[in-house]
Formats: structure tokens, sequence, C-alpha cells
């Protein structure tokens, strides 16, 4: 009798996220341990206090970097630091879309870091509504301060990094190649187009930037617990993408084993992009 009452119970929780959902997919994603292939970069990731930003700096962090995740809110980002737990970690609280603030606040990360190897632009904001508050908010937050900290990076890299390869992994979207009425699309393709201007500018100076485009991800904007069904019906292979399996794009990109690949935006999208 036990036995038969877990087994509906298991059923009904299926059936559940069958009738949310559309549909039922379950997954298995392997996450490669490369052996510190990061050991010694010093990296910054904007918005690294939850989801995919969270998902890099904890990859990055198990193949040996030192990490500054940057975020608006404090109290996310002392969760992030009790979640991560390490000695590589370094916290800044800081809203990128202040302008006013963005050269001395990158200098401060810098100098915490003592020093910068990568950049990760993923801070993103999507808005609630479409006013042109939100559009200028969305816009700084998702185009303009990528630009300007590529831009900031870029200048650092020049100055001290002595012509070693340094680099700039830019987080895009899927939502930069669909045509939609909405600033975060124009704002993603606008990166995209950034991600291209600075590899091609500054390549043979040996800073690499490259971008990814995620799919539909089960994020802090999308939550999804992918451990009871990943399904989603706009996606080529009907499945939802994790951060994780974002982490370990950046990984690769962020590492000397991708230095030959530059100026690329690389979609982790399920093959949605093809539709």
């Amino acid at each position: 009798m036990g036995s038969l009452k877990s087994f509906l119970k298991v059923f009904i929780k299926g059936y559940d996220q069958y009738k949310k959902l559309g549909g039922i997919a379950h997954f298995s994603i392997a996450q490669v341990s490369h052996g510190s292939i990061l050991a010694g970069k010093k990296i910054i990731v904007t918005g690294g206090s939850e989801g995919i930003g969270l998902a890099i700096a904890r990859k990055f962090l198990s193949e040996g970097a030192q990490v500054l995740i940057v975020g608006r809110n404090a109290e996310k980002l002392n969760r992030a630091k009790n979640e991560l737990a390490s000695g590589q970690l370094y916290l800044m609280q800081w809203d990128v879309s202040d302008f006013g603030s963005l050269n001395a606040k990158f200098q401060e990360s810098v100098a915490q870091l003592g020093g910068l190897d990568l950049l990760v632009n993923n801070a993103a904001y999507f808005p609630s509504t479409l006013d042109e508050t939100d559009w200028d908010k969305t816009i700084s937050t998702n185009m303009k301060a990528p630009y300007f900290l590529c831009q900031a990076a870029v200048d650092y890299y020049l100055e001290h990094n002595q012509g070693r390869c340094s680099k700039i992994i830019n987080i895009s979207s899927l939502n930069s190649v669909q045509s939609y009425v909405h600033p975060y699309f124009v704002a993603k393709s606008g990166v995209n187009a950034i991600t291209r201007g600075f590899a091609k500018k500054y390549a043979e100076r040996n800073i690499v930037v490259n971008g990814i485009a995620p799919g539909h991800c089960a994020s802090a904007v999308n939550y999804q617990d992918v451990s009871q069904n990943a399904y989603y019906r706009n996606a080529l292979n009907k499945r939802i993408i994790t951060p994780e399996e974002v982490a370990e794009l950046a990984c690769f990109l962020a590492s000397d084993a991708s230095n030959g690949i530059v100026g690329q935006t690389i979609f982790c999208d399920g093959g949605t992009s093809l539709l």
C-alpha cells in the first residue's frame, strides 16, 4: 500500500508538471573538470550573484580562478558568498547602469583582484513595463554598460597586461536574433555588434572578445525546477537551458584553449536560433 501511495504521489506531481508546461522533458549534462585550467586568472563577472552569473562564478572558482562578482543587491551578494564559500571570491555592490560611478567602480574592482585577465559582461535587466524609464534602464544595463566596460577593460589590458592574452565575454541572448518590439531584444542585438566590433579592433593586440547567447534558461528571471521537468515548448529541442551549460561554455572561452576563437557569439539554445 505504501509503494502504491508513493507511486501515485510521484505520478500526480509529474502530471501537474505536464499540465503546467505542456510536456515532459528530462536530461543529463556533464561538467568537465579541466584541472585548474583557469589557475591564476583574475576575473570580473557582472550580475554574478544569481542565475547564469553565479553558475559562471562557481565554475571559474572550481578551475582555480580568482573571481569578483558584481551585483546591485547586497543581500544577494552575501547569499552568493555563503553559497560559493571560496577564499578566491570577492564581492562588489555595484549597479553597472550608474555611469557616474562606472569607471571608479571598475578601478576599485581591479584593485581588489590585483589585476584583470577576463571581464564577463553578464548583468541584465528585463523590464516589467515598456515606458520610457524602463526603456532607458534596459538599454543602459544591457547594452551601454557592456560597451563602456569593454572599453575600460581594453584600456586596462593595453596598459597593464603587456601583450599577454586578455579576454572579454559578453553574455547576449537568443532574443538578439529574434524580431520583437522590446528594448531587451534591441539591447542584446547591440551586444552582438559590440562583441564583433571590439574583437575586430583589438584582436591584433591579443585581446580576445567573444559572446554567448543562451536560449530560454532556468535562471533567476525564467526560474523552472529542471529536476522535476525541463520541458520548454518553444525550444527546438523542447527543453530549457541550464545556467551550468552556459558556464561550461564560458569556462572554455575563458581558457587559453580557445584563444583562436575571436569575435563569435556562440548560441547555447538547443538549436532554437535555427528556426
